[in-house]
């Protein structure tokens, strides 16, 4: 059963998902206190760990806000994924058991699941995990620190620009997951690591990544409160 602090965290990103809060939105711990039902210390633990992640920020004397967005802070936050992650992938294929392989496969079967059910939460933990996961595959405590916080904040940028989060057209009770960009490219990254071929898990998982990259940046304008303009490709 999760704890008082976990359904806290869940629940707070879960109310980024759906918008609740936008970019520069303060998060008020009283008022979450109050509206989800759990007493403030759960709350302010939560979001400690959520500023810890890069999903929040904080504020002497103010609390926390949601990051304000802006192309340059994509660019370099994408950047330092494509560096960091690569670099995982890489040494993943060389670190890998067949246990982290069985692992990965895994997870890839239930994050076909969800995007199928549209259960963005679930989907998004999913590929977090996935992400995080490869990182801790690396065995190098320094890349799945770093990696693990660079993910989170680039995902403030796919909760706000992803279609997936975004919908264009009216949601769709289910949706094809081969048909998934992302899902695919999973895929094809875990097949490079259980072949033990880092050259093509490195380039592989790079390539992924500056492709989320790519359409974050065409995404951007489409979300008018925020006024951005698209930042040049990394």
């Amino acid at each position: 059963m999760a704890t008082a602090e976990e359904r806290a965290h869940q629940k707070i990103v879960e109310l980024i998902l759906s918008r609740a809060y936008a970019p520069g939105d303060r998060l008020v711990e009283t008022e979450l206190a109050q509206s989800l039902g759990l007493s403030r210390t759960p709350i302010r633990n939560a979001m400690r760990q959520l500023v810890a992640e890069g999903l929040l920020e904080a504020q002497d004397g103010k609390g926390c806000y949601v990051p304000r967005l802006t192309p340059e802070d994509m660019r370099d936050i994408f950047k330092a994924r494509i560096y960091l992650e690569g670099k995982a992938a890489l040494e993943a294929a060389t670190a890998r058991t067949e246990r982290d392989v069985d692992y990965v496969r895994d997870l890839l079967e239930r994050e076909k699941e969800h995007y199928r059910a549209g259960r963005l939460h679930e989907y998004t933990e999913i590929n977090k995990a996935f992400h995080l996961v490869v990182a801790s595959m690396a065995r190098n405590p320094y890349i799945e620190k770093f990696a693990r916080q660079t993910f989170w904040r680039s995902e403030l940028y796919i909760f706000f620009f992803d279609r997936f989060y975004v919908p264009e057209e009216p949601e769709k009770p289910l949706r094809d997951p081969s048909q998934s960009r992302s899902c695919q490219e999973h895929e094809r990254i875990v097949e490079a690591i259980s072949a033990g071929d880092g050259t093509l898990a490195e380039v592989t998982m790079k390539a992924h990544i500056l492709t989320t990259y790519s359409l974050m940046t065409r995404r951007m304008p489409l979300i008018p409160t925020t006024g951005l303009q698209p930042a040049r490709y990394v």
